[in-house]
């Protein structure tokens, strides 16, 4: 059976480890933020915590922890058994914002195993006509110190990604779309159908000898 689409951002339940193709980069956080991480092929990423409250970091003990990997990577509670109140999301918008020169590529959120392809298939070309570096980037692991946030000084922060050129086409290859009409000609017994989103991303599975997918 092929593998569940949303696989892929999921909270991984192992450690984190560098895909195969990708180039690992581990840069201590020594400068503050916002932090450069040089990719290569003209690309690098900057690393920024927008948040705007200036004097919260400043009446902060250096060594506290903002935000770390090890967070996402915990095994979390089991729900408790009668729903709580709403409460403010307790998590700091960190970012890694991807660029090529002074064209920015795209946002990627800091979160454990995320991976994410830079800029996405619908971005243009510049003015020039260039197409962009298209890249990915994977978030390996992180570690973020308040006194990071403040300036610069060695306090402990680092920050692990990896990365590959995603402009290379792929030597692996699905089975073809099932036809809409064929589809509905099956008997229900041999047809699986599920819908995600709200955008209601549709995948359709026959069982048979051949299993066979598409993707709406």
């Amino acid at each position: 059976m092929p593998p569940f689409p949303i696989d892929r951002y999921l909270l991984p339940e192992t450690p984190i480890e560098v895909p195969d193709g990708f180039t690992e980069v581990r840069q201590s956080l020594t400068a503050g933020l916002p932090h450069r991480v040089e990719l290569g092929a003209g690309v690098h990423a900057v690393l920024i915590l927008p948040t705007g409250l200036a004097r919260q970091w400043l009446d902060t003990d250096p060594l506290a922890v903002v935000t770390s990997s090890a967070d996402d990577l915990a095994p979390r509670p089991a729900p408790p058994a009668t729903p709580r109140a709403p409460a403010l999301v307790g998590r700091v918008p960190l970012r890694l914002v991807v660029r090529q020169g002074t064209r920015i590529l795209g946002s990627v959120p800091v979160a454990a195993g995320l991976r994410r392809v830079c800029p996405d298939a619908g971005t243009p070309a510049d003015t020039a006509g260039s197409a962009p570096v298209a890249v990915e980037v994977v978030v390996l692991g992180w570690l973020l110190h308040a006194g990071t946030v403040r300036g610069s000084g060695d306090y402990g922060s680092s920050l692990t990604l990896a990365w590959r050129r995603a402009d290379r086409a792929v030597d692996q290859f699905g089975p073809p779309p099932i036809n809409e009409f064929v589809w509905r000609r099956r008997p229900p017994a041999q047809r699986v159908e599920s819908e995600l989103g709200p955008g209601k991303l549709r995948y359709r599975y026959l069982l048979d000898k051949k299993l066979r997918r598409v993707l709406r």
